[in-house]
């Protein structure tokens, strides 16, 4: 969970409120947008939110979390504005960026009065946002720059490591190898860059650094003082969806403060993305979903027509298109949580208010208990546990090219497997018929940690079959360290088969995911179960992963001595 400080005053004055509403009223206001006062002191003008969901980043900064409010309080009603109209400026991205930091989103916003108390604000939305959502800035980071000192077009690629630029808070020019080991954000998160080769920089039209994504601003266009009014967002990332999301959330943020917002252009380079070589972003475009009224009132019984449903949803800051038998809702961009219909019954029923609902008693006493299939699960946790091995619990939705690309697969062996129809996000789009690369996308992420990473899972798989689909307990092992080999991960998968009862035995054979000589298939009497060996050094390049890793993978639902058959689903 998040929390963050903001100001008594301020808060009234956005949401004009009388100055005689106490902390009760407000902490009430607050509990619409899931955040609740943990602390206050209106001695001090102080009060420290704490935002009890991890999914709305929207609501991590006084700006978000008043926005939010204000169709409760009646203040406002429906879809925020999010419109903007064109900068003229213009990102050109470079082609290499591609497997380094490929995504960036931007937004001008014009017209703006900076005081202290302000800059603090938008600086502590952009450090929560890049530490929780962005993943300590790897997944996404932010920057803000002083637009009266760009020209455009503005350039986001690679430069040489001697390149040099005076970042924020110092007053000589480093170089980009000795920001990463002299200064105290480039000590940070230097980790998230290659070890080698060129690195990410900002430049605009005249060769002036903006900053070197995404470590540190430079310390003049990068620093934003009360004499600044109109200012450059931009937000680099790993994930389209996300950067775009971010450049949003900190764009209306900057809006709320009574900025004026233009768009910018991203000029990507042919081929570098599936979507359009020109993006505009931020997004003026609200995003849809189309719900069915009776789902809606069969989930929370509340006798409600479709007309109180669009003004509950108004008040939660959508618009509402009525159909025939559905309602379309339109909702702001930086709306991350909203993937199913169950979202939309889940704001309703806030915008309701669950105060309002009066309780019900339960129709059927029942007593929980593990399943046989949870006991026999947790039995291999428990061993692999004792072999040192530390326990991974990865989504079972995952991205097509961590299936293929990654591994070095034709993308076309997806059609072996289930994909959602209409994924909110291709990072989590596909579901997964193996455990493998989410432990190697583990592994990816964890770089800048110690070795040895010894790591498991025991988790559900899905596959195709014909026309049903198969849900079975696949068991997976990685070791990673400068001297792992076949022998380390071979014992432990002989270790598993003594305490499961089983005999095993190795078959030598190929696999382009491992090396050769080094790969065998492991075998129950006949039947082979799983796959054994040192992966290969392309596949460990495709993850950026710099040790030697050796790895084993089996279908527990083979397994006789567990109680774990594959499901079935039509």
């Amino acid at each position: 969970m998040v929390s963050y400080k903001i100001s008594y005053n301020d808060v009234i004055s956005l949401l004009k409120l009388p100055h005689r509403t106490t902390i009760e009223e407000l902490d009430d206001l607050f509990s619409f947008a899931k955040c609740e006062i943990e602390e206050h002191d209106l001695a001090d003008d102080l009060i420290k939110v704490d935002c009890k969901t991890s999914n709305r980043p929207d609501c991590w900064g006084v700006e978000g979390l008043t926005r939010e409010i204000k169709g409760i309080t009646g203040e406002k009603s429906g879809l925020p504005d999010i419109s903007a109209e064109p900068s003229g400026y213009v990102i050109e991205v470079d082609p290499r960026l591609k497997s380094v930091r490929p995504y960036i989103g931007a937004s001008i916003i014009r017209g703006l009065s900076f005081s202290d108390f302000l800059i603090k604000q938008i600086m502590q939305l952009q450090e929560k946002v890049d530490f929780s959502y962005g993943r300590k800035r790897k997944r996404s980071s932010i920057g803000i720059y002083n637009i009266q000192m760009l020209e455009s077009p503005i350039k986001y690629d690679l430069t040489p490591r001697s390149t040099t630029f005076v970042p924020l808070g110092y007053e000589k020019k480093l170089t980009l190898d000795e920001i990463l080991s002299q200064h105290e954000k480039g000590i940070e998160y230097k980790d998230i860059l290659p070890k080698k080769g060129d690195l990410p920089i900002l430049r605009d039209h005249r060769g002036m650094v903006l900053s070197m994504p995404p470590i540190i601003n430079s310390n003049d266009v990068g620093r934003v003082t009360e004499e600044t009014n109109d200012v450059l967002v931009e937000v680099t990332g790993t994930n389209l969806e996300v950067v775009n999301a971010v450049t949003t959330i900190i764009t209306q943020a900057l809006r709320d403060r009574g900025g004026i917002v233009y768009s910018v252009e991203i000029h990507y380079p042919p081929e570098y993305l599936d979507t359009p070589e020109v993006q505009i972003t931020p997004s003026t475009e609200p995003f849809e979903i189309t719900v069915n009224p009776k789902d809606i009132e069969k989930c929370l019984n509340l006798n409600l027509k479709p007309e109180d449903m669009v003004k509950l949803l108004q008040k939660r800051r959508f618009d509402v298109v009525k159909k025939k038998n559905s309602l379309l809702i339109k909702y702001p961009p930086y709306r991350v949580d909203l993937m199913h219909w169950v979202d939309i019954a889940e704001e309703i029923a806030i915008a309701y208010g669950y105060m309002n609902i009066e309780p019900t008693k339960w129709k059927v006493i029942t007593s929980g208990k593990f399943s046989r299939r949870t006991i026999s699960e947790n039995h291999v946790r428990e061993i692999l546990s004792g072999c040192a091995l530390q326990e991974v619990l990865s989504f079972t939705l995952t991205a097509p090219e961590k299936l293929t690309n990654n591994m070095g697969r034709d993308p076309k062996d997806l059609k072996n497997n289930v994909q959602i129809a209409n994924p909110v996000s291709l990072t989590y789009s596909v579901l997964r018929s193996r455990l493998l690369p989410n432990l190697l996308d583990f592994l990816s992420r964890n770089t800048h940690n110690e070795y040895p990473q010894f790591i498991f899972e025991v988790g559900e798989i899905v596959k195709k079959d014909k026309k049903n689909v198969l849900t079975s307990t696949n068991a997976a092992v990685v070791l990673t360290d400068t001297d792992v080999s076949f022998e380390n991960v071979h014992s432990i998968i002989d270790t598993l088969a003594v305490q499961l009862g089983i005999e095993i035995t190795l078959e030598v054979t190929e696999d382009s995911e491992f090396l050769e000589g080094r790969t065998a298939n492991i075998m129950l009497e006949n039947t082979p179960i799983g796959i054994i060996g040192e992966v290969s050094p392309s596949i460990l390049e495709n993850w950026q992963i710099y040790m030697p890793t050796v790895a084993f993978e089996i279908d527990l639902s083979l397994i006789p001595t567990l109680d774990l058959p594959p499901l079935s689903t039509s």
